[in-house]
C-alpha cells in the first residue's frame, strides 16, 4: 500500500475537482498551502519572489519581476519551479511576460521567449509534461510599431493533474545570433488543493482507508446510520464490515446543523470511524457534486468498488449512500503491479457521474523494514541544494515491529534517528538510513545529493594608473567543497548603490579592466555566482577621485574605409579649462597637435595602407602651460574593409 499512498501524495493521477471546489491561483505566495519558489537564475536587480506576489500590472521596475539577464553560460532555457507542501490539482497557467526589444531605451537584452511549457513532478519524482487535447502555449505578439515592455497575459489549459511541484520552462529566442534572456512579471497556476491523504497506520493489519460516511435527516427525525461500511486493508481489496455506532441523543437532531457520530468497525480494535449527520428543515434532491473515490487491488485480483458514493446536495447536506453503477473493468487493466486507471460510474440525477481511481500494488511479502528517505524540498534547477534540506526517515514495519532507526552522512558514523534533521554537510553527500526490527531484520536506504549553501566571495584590488584611471582586478573564490564560481559580473558608475540607474550595465569579468577617474567619486560593484546558484551579496568599492592638477583629455578611436583601405581616426576632446599640446602615438606613426583649445575636440587620422588591421592601441600624452599633464591610451578592435 506504500506505493499507492506515494502515488496519491505525489499526484500521478488526475483528480477532478467537484462543483463545490472553484479553481483559484494555487501558486500565490499568500495562502495556507503557498508554494516555495526556485529559479534557474536571477540577477541581483530582479526578484524570484515577484513571480507569485499577486501583482500583475504593467511595470518597468526590475525588482518587480523575475529576470534571467546575465545567466552563466547563456543557457537555452530558463526555469522556475513551484513546490507545495501538500498536493494540489492543477489544470491551467497564466503568464505575464516582460521584454525590452524595440522599446524606448531598450537594448533587446530581454525578449519574448521562443516557446514555453509547463511540467509536473510525477510519482517517480521525474518531470513530465502536462497534456490535453486542446493544450496550446500561446505567446504575445510584439507590436513593432508601438512596442511595450509589459506584455498581455497568455494562458494554457490542460487535463488536471495532482502533484506537489510544477515548473515553467521558457525557451530562449535567438536574435542576431544571440540567445536572449527572459523575464516574467507574474506566473499563475490555477487549480485546487487536493484531498489530504492520511498516512498509513503502523499496524499492518489495520485498515488504511474507510468510507467517509455522511447521512441526511430532517429536524426531529433520528438519522438512519448504515449497518455496514467499507474499509481497505494493506493490499486491498475493498470490503464491507459491520459497524456499531455510538448512541445519538435526540437533542443532536432537534435543530438544523450537522454533528459527528463515532463508529466501531468489526474486527479492527483500536480503530474508529466517523459519520457526519446533516440536519435540515427540508432536504433537496438536486446533487451538486460527487466526491472522488480511490481503491486498491493486487495484480490479477478484480478490484472491488464501493456500492455507493458520497454526494453533496445544493442545500449543503451530503450523503454517502448514493447508488452508483460502475463501468465494467477489463482484466488487462489490473494484470500488472503499479498500474493506475480510472473507472467511470453513473449516478442517477447527476449527469457528470462519478470517478474512481484504482491502484494496482505489489503484495507486501518482504520481512525487512521498508526504509524511505524524504527531503523537505527539491534541489535548484542546477541540481544543487542552496539551502540545507531537512531529512525525514520513515521505516515501515513488515514481519516484526521496528526496534531502531539510524542515519549517517558519511557511511561510518551512525546516529539514532528520533526526528527530522538538517543536512549539515557541504558538497556531494550521501544520506544513508537503516532500520532494524525486533527480529533483527535490517532494511536500508540511501540518497545522494549535492549541497552548497555558501555564496562565493570576490576580492577587489585596484591601482591608479597615471593619476587618471584605476586598473581593477577581481579574485572570485568559492570555498571547498563548493560547486565552483561560474560567473562574475561588474559595473561601475557614480551611484554607490549596486542597482543605481546611472551606473553602467553589468558586464562579465574576464580580465582586469580600467575605470576612468573623475572629480566625483566613482564606484565599482561586483557580484559572483557559483554553479549551485548561490549569488554573492554585491561588493562595492569606492575609487579615488581624479588627482588634482591632472589634465582632463578624453581620447577616442574610430575606423573608416577610404578607397578600400583602413583608416584609424583619433579624436581628442579637451575637457579641461586650459589649452593643451597633444602627442598621439600609433602603430602607423605619431602626430603632434600643438594646441587643442579648452572644451574643443581635435581629430587626426592614420592611414594603414592595408585592407584590414588587427586590434591595437593608441597612446596619448598631453600638457598645458601650467604643467598639468595627461598620459593615457585607448584601444581599438580588428577591422577590415574587405
Amino acid at each position: 500500500m506504500a506505493a499507492a499512498v506515494a502515488l496519491v501524495a505525489a499526484g500521478a493521477v488526475a483528480i477532478p475537482a467537484t462543483a463545490a471546489e472553484e479553481p483559484f491561483n494555487v501558486g500565490l505566495a499568500s495562502g495556507e498551502n503557498a508554494p516555495t519558489v526556485e529559479v534557474s537564475y536571477v540577477p541581483g536587480w530582479n526578484s524570484s519572489a515577484a513571480l507569485n506576489n499577486g501583482v500583475v500590472g504593467p511595470t518597468n521596475t526590475l525588482s518587480a519581476m523575475w529576470g534571467t539577464w546575465g545567466a552563466p553560460g547563456n543557457p537555452t532555457q530558463d526555469i522556475a519551479t513551484y513546490t507545495w507542501e501538500r498536493p494540489v490539482t492543477v489544470s491551467s497557467s497564466k503568464l505575464y511576460l516582460w521584454q525590452n526589444h524595440l522599446t524606448p531605451g531598450g537594448d533587446s537584452g530581454v525578449m519574448i521567449p521562443a516557446a514555453w511549457k509547463v511540467e509536473y513532478r510525477n510519482s517517480a519524482g521525474e518531470w513530465a509534461p502536462v497534456t490535453g487535447a486542446g493544450l496550446t502555449y500561446p505567446l504575445p505578439v510584439l507590436n513593432a510599431a508601438a512596442p511595450v515592455t509589459s506584455q498581455p497575459v497568455v494562458q494554457a489549459n490542460w487535463d488536471a493533474v495532482t502533484t506537489t511541484a510544477v515548473r515553467l520552462v521558457l525557451d530562449r529566442v535567438v536574435f542576431n545570433s544571440q540567445r536572449k534572456a527572459t523575464s516574467v512579471i507574474e506566473w499563475e497556476v490555477w487549480g485546487v488543493n487536493a484531498p489530504v491523504v492520511e498516512p498509513e497506520p503502523e499496524d499492518p493489519n489495520a485498515f488504511i482507508d474507510a468510507q467517509q460516511v455522511a447521512v441526511r435527516t430532517v429536524t426531529g427525525t433520528a438519522p438512519q446510520l448504515p449497518e455496514q461500511l467499507w474499509v481497505i486493508g494493506e493490499d486491498g481489496p475493498l470490503e464491507y464490515v459491520d459497524v456499531e455506532w455510538a448512541p445519538v441523543a435526540a437533542s443532536a437532531y432537534a435543530s438544523a446543523g450537522d454533528f459527528d457520530v463515532v463508529g466501531d468497525p468489526a474486527g479492527y480494535d483500536g480503530q474508529t470511524v466517523t459519520a457526519t449527520v446533516f440536519v435540515a428543515a427540508t432536504l433537496s434532491d438536486d446533487i451538486e457534486s460527487v466526491d472522488y473515490t480511490a481503491t486498491i487491488t493486487t495484480p490479477g485480483v478484480a478490484p472491488v468498488l464501493p456500492d455507493t458514493v458520497r454526494a453533496t446536495y445544493d442545500d449543503g447536506t451530503a450523503s454517502s449512500g448514493v447508488d452508483v453503477e460502475w463501468d465494467a473493468i477489463e482484466p488487462a487493466a489490473y494484470a500488472e503491479a503499479d498500474a493506475i486507471f480510472d473507472v467511470e460510474g453513473a449516478v442517477q440525477g447527476f449527469e457528470p457521474g462519478a470517478i474512481a481511481t484504482v491502484f494496482v500494488v505489489e503484495p507486501l511479502s518482504q520481512t525487512e523494514p521498508i526504509v524511505a528517505i524524504e527531503f523537505d524540498a527539491a534541489p535548484q534547477g542546477s541540481g544543487w541544494y542552496t539551502t540545507a534540506p531537512t531529512v525525514t526517515v520513515t521505516a515501515e514495519e513488515t514481519a516484526s515491529p521496528i526496534a531502531s532507526i539510524e542515519y549517517s552522512l558519511d557511511g561510518e558514523t551512525w546516529t539514532r534517528y528520533d526526528e527530522p534533521f538538517t543536512v549539515d554537510a557541504e558538497g556531494e553527500v550521501t544520506v544513508s538510513a537503516r532500520a532494524t526490527s525486533e527480529d533483527d531484520a535490517a532494511g536500508e536506504a540511501s540518497e545522494s545529493i549535492k549541497v552548497d549553501t555558501i555564496a562565493p566571495t570576490t576580492g577587489v584590488d585596484w591601482v591608479v594608473v597615471d593619476g587618471t584611471s584605476a586598473l581593477v582586478t577581481l579574485t572570485p573564490t568559492d570555498a571547498e567543497p563548493g560547486s565552483g564560481v561560474t560567473r562574475t559580473v561588474w559595473s561601475d558608475g557614480p551611484d554607490a548603490s549596486p542597482t543605481g540607474e546611472t551606473n553602467n550595465m553589468y558586464a562579465t569579468y574576464d580580465e582586469p579592466f580600467s575605470v576612468q577617474l573623475t572629480e566625483e567619486a566613482r564606484y565599482v560593484h561586483v557580484q559572483a555566482q557559483d554553479a549551485a546558484g548561490n549569488v554573492e551579496t554585491h561588493v562595492t568599492v569606492e575609487l579615488p577621485t581624479l588627482v588634482g592638477g591632472g589634465l582632463d583629455l578624453q581620447p577616442s578611436v574610430a575606423q573608416r574605409c577610404v578607397a578600400g583601405k583602413a583608416v584609424i581616426v583619433v579624436a581628442i576632446k579637451n575637457a579641461d579649462d586650459a589649452a593643451a599640446a597633444v602627442t598621439i602615438e600609433s602603430p602607423f606613426g605619431s602626430k603632434t597637435i600643438a594646441s587643442v583649445k579648452a572644451g574643443s575636440t581635435a581629430t587626426t587620422t592614420f592611414s594603414t595602407r592595408t585592407v584590414g588591421v588587427g586590434g591595437g592601441e593608441i597612446s596619448v600624452t598631453g600638457s598645458t602651460a601650467d604643467d598639468a599633464t595627461y598620459e593615457g591610451s585607448v584601444s581599438y578592435p580588428a577591422f577590415s574593409c574587405g
